[in-house]
């Protein structure tokens, strides 16, 4: 009886730690998905097509622009959808942004990520909340309800995708997603092409219009 209880404590023990390093080698990245379609009446939207890329004026020599058209590329080819300049019979547009804000004790945001933000190129790592960042912060500087006393103050991360389809053939807009992700991770490119996949979830009709969506990376 003694050896088989050592047996199962074992057992379990071994449970425990193996599901604990599990736990701490994967996170789960929520992202918060808007999706609005506008396909043409009595038109299907279609699960192949050829795409050209559409930029804005301020984004045709931007790095950022072309590394997050090359990371969508990745992302559309598995749905069906095929670059080709010449031929191309929609244009889609990609937005990336990040920012740096400051959090309450409770990890809430004290504002908006995108007011008054610090914008932030793309990084890498995990940056625990609490620990020094760049962001300027003095003594008789504004004070925010619910920040904890200490300085630094706690920080976090925002993260954010959009994506616009536009029919090239009447130039109108047939669909249209946005994905957001705000915590501390602050390894960007990793996080921005996942919420780019969490974006098109359910391409081309998707089933809900305004949903969360859960993405497992590596930590």
């Amino acid at each position: 009886m003694t050896r088989q209880f050592k047996f199962i404590s074992g057992f379990l023990a071994l449970c425990c730690v193996l599901f604990l390093s599990g736990c701490s080698t994967m996170r789960v990245l929520e992202s918060q998905v808007q999706t609005s379609t506008q396909w043409p009446t009595g038109s299907a939207a279609p699960k192949q097509a050829l795409f050209r890329w559409e930029r804005l004026p301020a984004d045709v020599n931007s790095v950022q622009a072309g590394w997050a058209e090359v990371e969508l590329e990745a992302v559309l080819t598995p749905l069906g959808w095929t670059r080709n300049d010449v031929d191309a019979q929609y244009s889609v547009w990609v937005g990336v942004r990040t920012a740096e804000f400051i959090t309450d004790t409770w990890g809430r945001p004290v504002r908006g990520p995108w007011v008054n933000h610090l914008h932030i190129g793309i990084g890498s790592g995990y940056r625990p909340r609490g620990m020094s960042t760049n962001i300027g912060w003095s003594v008789g500087g504004p004070v925010y309800p619910g920040i904890r006393p200490g300085f630094p103050p706690a920080v976090a991360y925002a993260q954010e995708v959009s994506i616009i389809i536009r029919d090239l053939k009447t130039s109108q807009v047939v669909y249209q997603t946005k994905a957001s992700h705000d915590g501390p991770w602050a390894d960007h490119p990793t996080i921005l092409s996942a919420i780019m996949g969490a974006a098109l979830q359910g391409f081309p009709q998707p089933s809900v219009m305004n949903r969360r969506v859960d993405t497992t990376l590596p930590r």
